[in-house]
């Protein structure tokens, strides 16, 4: 039985450990194939505060936002399957009390800890039981965003651009070692600007295969939170925008208290990472959009130029 402060620095350090892996739910501009607030399957009801949270850090690796109990996986026809670890969430049970002065019974919250599972991790129906049953809504079909002019243009113009894999899933990333590209459906978008914004990234990071610019691009292979890391992502960022305004596509960027402060310790801890990223930037979007160095204005290289 842990105790409050036990409780609260057991489930600060799961989340602290998730977000040194580069975990951080609210820069994903997309949701689960089946929607993204974690729900109990037992009562049909959202998780809530700290639960909420850290279900949906840990179930980014699953296809629904779907938990329950290891009893309650039971009490649903099914059992969790053998092997699988659960996510410890918090809750409160009601004990009575009694006041010492007056003898006055009342009841007081306690925090508790349980553990769930994703219902992924539960039998689907095998000879001990029937398997586990997820509603019909969470089948529910979601409508594609529409890919905008200004995308069609740019994978247009990006003429040796990777390959590029819609799949349902809760991660998009770019494989220098596949050359290649894996983005959520566009059904898991809520905005057809997310979706641009999501392949416009992935793309920059693209160009810095070796048959392309050749950057030294790491952010596949370096751990995260690493300068290497910091940089190529930083790129992306900046590449996204940049080609993306070119096209004419306004994308509100990420602006959560946790991300920009990410991004003010990475450029102190290396004030010449902006200008440089800047730089790595401007030619990623040059060469998706097939825009050479003779058809822009530059300064004179002789020339000292100052920015007030």
């Amino acid at each position: 039985m842990f105790n409050r402060k036990e409780i609260e620095a057991r489930m600060t350090k799961l989340v602290t450990d998730q977000l040194a892996q580069g975990k951080a739910p609210w820069r994903k501009p997309w949701v689960g194939e089946a929607g993204y607030v974690p729900t109990s399957l037992q009562t049909g009801k959202p998780y809530r505060g700290i639960n909420r949270f850290v279900l949906s850090l840990f179930g980014a690796e699953f296809e629904r936002p779907l938990w329950a109990t290891y009893l309650g996986a039971k009490q649903l026809g099914s059992h969790v399957c053998r092997g699988q670890s659960g996510v410890p969430v918090v809750y409160y049970s009601m004990v009575n009390k009694r006041d010492k002065e007056t003898g006055e019974e009342y009841r007081v919250p306690i925090m508790r800890l349980s553990t769930v599972f994703n219902v992924a991790q539960c039998c689907t129906g095998c000879d001990t039981c029937e398997g586990i049953t997820i509603p019909a809504k969470w089948f529910r079909p979601r409508p594609a965003v529409p890919v905008l002019d200004g995308v069609a243009t740019l994978l247009d113009k990006y003429t040796d651009k990777p390959r590029i894999t819609n799949a349902g899933g809760d991660e998009a990333f770019y494989s220098p070692m596949l050359d290649s590209i894996t983005i959520p459906l566009r059904e898991q978008f809520d905005r057809a600007e997310d979706y641009a914004y999501t392949l416009a990234h992935e793309l920059t990071h693209s160009t810095a295969h070796e048959k392309r610019l050749n950057r030294k691009a790491e952010s596949g292979f370096a751990p995260f939170g690493s300068p290497s890391y910091a940089r190529e992502e930083l790129v992306a960022d900046l590449g996204a925008q940049m080609v993306l305004a070119d096209l004419g596509v306004s994308v509100d960027m990420d602006n959560s208290a946790a991300y920009v402060a990410g991004w003010l310790k990475a450029l102190n801890d290396d004030p010449s990472m902006l200008i440089k990223a800047c730089s790595d930037a401007q030619k990623a979007a040059d060469y998706m959009l097939g825009i050479k160095a003779e058809d822009v204005e530059t300064a004179d290289e002789t020339e000292e130029v100052l920015a007030v």
